[in-house]
């Protein structure tokens, strides 16, 4: 019975022990991973939300207000701080054991595109957004432009942007639910409620990831022809308000929010100058199918018009410039005859005089030409400003 107790004992120790360097060997081998903290996602996610949905309880009414189409919208929902913080407590790191997984990004982008049983906030926001859509007689295809309007009008975060572009925003990434709570976000928050309101749309979507610029983008499944980096999807922007689905964006340096395309002032008025970067390098996750969006072949054409009249502008403008600069120097010209007849008169010489008012009164009929020629010009300048703004107003 002794040798048994020992032999026992001595089982029991050497399993103690190699269950101890299993744990070990576990413990190192589980990791959690992060993207570089310049990129704008923060910490990895992995897994779906399939914790219990609370009560809902501390409600909050949100008043949603967009444009679209020079038509005022309003939504009204009722959203639930218990809901909100119930997502805001969900995991925000990606563990891994081994080798790392090829898709672990595909993994962390799924994350916060699930929703906890039970939750229907994003079915019936999509439902409420294609009534108004139907209610004001939109097409399938506007009202994709409609839902995008209505997510480009939720504010930027611009103090959360600069969190994640100076790295230090880890744990900041929102699901689409605490968007809607706090009525803001950022690229990839905007992205991922896009992403979902377009999937309960029917719409084949997809993310554009742009590491290099830490930003994100929602793309619409459309023709391949016409498509964004002959991907499939046209990209849609949602941090620019008025930023046409498959017009790809500038963006600001200081926080990383796309620019609307701009309106032109009349002639003379000064323009600001920004400080913008073009998109780099994409990489496409969460591709999806469903219905496709038609709407590019439109924004194509709109977009052909304002890049000619564009070019139109801006070269007149070049032009006026130089011809106001010589009005100018006419009229100092003119002046200064005018001065010599005085003086002409005043010394009763009325020989030169009538010679001088002959040169005079001829060279002011040719500037009073100038400028009439001048003003017709500004006025059809003028004019195709007007063009450009109501096709940039379209969009």
């Amino acid at each position: 019975m002794d040798i048994l107790r020992k032999i026992t004992k001595l089982l029991f120790k050497l399993v103690l022990i190699l269950a101890v360097v299993v744990l070990i060997f576990w413990i190192k081998e589980r990791k959690n991973i992060s993207l570089d903290p310049r990129q704008f996602m923060q910490e990895q996610l992995q897994g779906v939300v399939e914790k219990t949905l609370p009560e809902k309880s501390q409600p909050k009414t949100v008043n949603f207000k967009w444009t679209y189409n020079q038509k005022n919208y309003t939504l009204t929902e009722t959203l639930y701080g218990s809901i909100a913080d119930f997502y805001a407590a969900q995991p925000k790191e990606f563990e891994y054991q081994g080798e790392l997984p090829t898709d672990w990004k595909e993994k962390y982008f799924a994350m916060f595109l699930q929703v906890a049983p039970g939750d229907d906030t994003i079915a019936k926001i999509a439902a409420d957004l294609k009534q108004a859509g139907q209610k004001n007689n939109l097409k399938d295809d506007q009202i994709v432009e409609l839902v995008m309007a209505f997510v480009q009008a939720i504010p930027y975060d611009e103090a959360k942007a600069k969190l994640i572009l100076a790295g230090s925003g880890q744990g900041l990434v929102s699901y689409p639910y605490e968007t809607l709570y706090g009525n803001t976000g950022v690229c990839s928050d905007k992205s991922f409620l896009a992403y979902a309101l377009l999937r309960h749309l029917g719409y084949g979507a997809a993310l554009f990831v742009y590491e290099a610029e830490n930003h994100m983008a929602v793309a619409v499944q459309c023709a391949n022809q016409y498509s964004t980096y002959d991907s499939g999807y046209c990209l849609a922007e949602t941090t620019a308000v008025g930023s046409r689905i498959g017009m790809i964006p500038t963006l600001s340096a200081a926080d990383n929010q796309a620019r609307s395309v701009a309106k032109l002032d009349y002639f003379d008025n000064s323009q600001d100058q920004f400080d913008e970067k073009n998109l780099g390098p994409v990489e496409i996750f969460e591709k999806s199918s469903g219905q496709t969006y038609a709407g590019i072949v439109n924004t194509l054409k709109i977009s052909q018009q304002i890049d000619a009249l564009s070019s139109w502008i801006f070269a007149t403008k070049k032009e006026f410039v130089a011809t106001n600069k010589k009005i100018n120097a006419d009229k100092a010209k003119l002046e200064d005859m005018r001065k010599d007849l005085d003086k002409l008169a005043k010394a009763e010489d009325a020989e030169d005089y009538n010679k001088m008012a002959k040169k005079y009164n001829n060279f002011l009929v040719q500037v009073q030409k100038e400028i009439k020629d001048y003003n017709a010009q500004i006025k059809v300048y003028n004019q195709k400003v007007n063009s450009y703004n109501g096709l940039i107003a379209s969009f």
